[in-house]
């Protein structure tokens, strides 16, 4: 998809030729996800001799979301998340509401950012400083909380 928008702004199709070679990805594995890219009508095939594909919708109105989901399917990284019925245990799992908090967060995050956004220098460069900075959150959220928790039984 990325190598489609880059030439979105210029409406030049781009064949899964050049994909494959520009990606270093197999021509058949990308056939298989251009299937389902169609059907999202993320992409449009263009006939001919120049022939190939193009967004359908600017870079920016397409979320990186919309883009897995097409291609491999909802984000489900364990099957009781979206299919509860897979698991007799489902109801009383411990573990349940931790994947399906996870799986939301993925998701959040698949949608929060846009073809156009991976495509902006800015944008990577900005992400890339915010990933090299160590995570702040759950060691000192889950700290509070015991703390408040170790007070009330003393």
């Amino acid at each position: 998809m990325i190598q489609i928008a880059k030439q979105a702004d210029r409406n030049i199709p781009v064949s899964l030729q050049q994909v494959a070679r520009q990606g270093e990805l197999p021509r058949r594995y990308l056939e298989q996800l251009v299937i389902g890219l169609k059907n999202a009508s993320l992409i449009r095939g263009v006939s001919g001799k120049v022939g190939g594909y193009c967004l359908t919708k600017p870079a920016g109105e397409i979320k990186i979301g919309a883009i897995i989901e097409s291609a491999i399917g909802p984000v489900n990284i364990v099957d009781c998340v979206n299919e509860p019925r897979q698991c007799l245990k489902a109801d009383v799992c411990e573990c349940r509401l931790l994947w399906v908090l996870i799986n939301g967060r993925i998701a959040d995050v698949l949608n929060e950012f846009s073809l156009a956004d991976m495509l902006d220098k800015k944008w990577y460069r900005l992400m890339s400083q915010q990933l090299k900075q160590p995570p702040a959150g759950p060691a000192t959220r889950h700290k509070s909380r015991s703390t408040s928790t170790s007070g009330a039984t003393q």
